[in-house]
């Protein structure tokens, strides 16, 4: 097949109901799945209607909307390309709904315990040599500056951070970039001195010291006290008004 043709059998055709969702579900499927990969140049608007059946509008309009998500972008005079991919964009549809207020901090909160839990686990299994010294590194940052508390929160991020980096799964350390991205301003705004030295420099440590151990279990049950910690002062403090 000559460069830059596209099979008709590539894509089925959309049927006739709602025909512009389906459309762009059509559309964003074929990047999700990896069929378009990151800067590949997808067929162009006349090769998309013709494989789906459907008008070049509507082929349009789902093409902008992939490129206000930042999912494809469109080169003038060239077409349109895969901009982004990866597990980074599910968890990005996910949780959009973390653009919340203070009272859905602990939700927040509870969604880190889920996944900082299970990346303790695999970073006890998976993290090098390097991976543990910047661990210790990063928790050493927090000792030292646990009454910085405009700098605190960022260094906290770092340590836990560096766990799920050293867990070597994509989709934990996205889900922590996600995290980072959507709530880290409203949860840096209740940590406080009583926060800061009321135990967490011990759940580092005793994470720390589960990681370096290789104990798979005890580092997740170790990350799962250390946020229930957290949550428990946020419940009281909200209780208290």
């Amino acid at each position: 097949m000559p460069e830059n043709q596209f099979s008709t059998s590539d894509i089925l055709k959309i049927p006739k109901v709602n025909v512009s969702q389906a459309t762009f579900d059509t559309l964003l499927g074929k990047v999700m799945d990896g069929t378009w990969k990151q800067g590949e140049k997808i067929p162009s608007e006349n090769e998309l209607k013709e494989m789906l059946g459907v008008s070049r509008h509507t082929v349009r309009s789902a093409i902008t909307n992939l490129n206000m998500l930042g999912i494809l972008e469109t080169r003038r005079g060239d077409g349109n390309y895969v901009k982004g991919t990866g597990v980074a964009l599910y968890i990005d549809f996910l949780i959009p709904y973390l653009f919340t207020g203070k009272t859905d901090v602990a939700k927040i909160l509870e969604f880190r315990e889920s996944i900082e839990s299970t990346a303790a686990r695999y970073a006890a299994m998976r993290a090098t040599a390097n991976d543990l010294c910047l661990i210790e590194e990063k928790m050493h940052i927090c000792e030292q500056n646990n009454h910085d508390l405009q700098n605190y929160p960022a260094f906290d991020f770092d340590f836990h951070l560096a766990i799920a980096e050293a867990s070597k799964s994509d989709l934990l350390i996205q889900s922590m970039y996600v995290v980072k991205k959507y709530c880290f301003a409203a949860i840096a705004e209740y940590f406080d001195l009583d926060l800061t030295l009321d135990g967490t420099d011990l759940h580092h440590r005793r994470i720390y010291e589960a990681l370096i151990g290789r104990d798979a279990d005890r580092a997740c049950e170790a990350m799962g006290k250390h946020i229930r910690s957290i949550i428990h002062k946020i419940d009281e403090r909200s209780r208290l008004g």
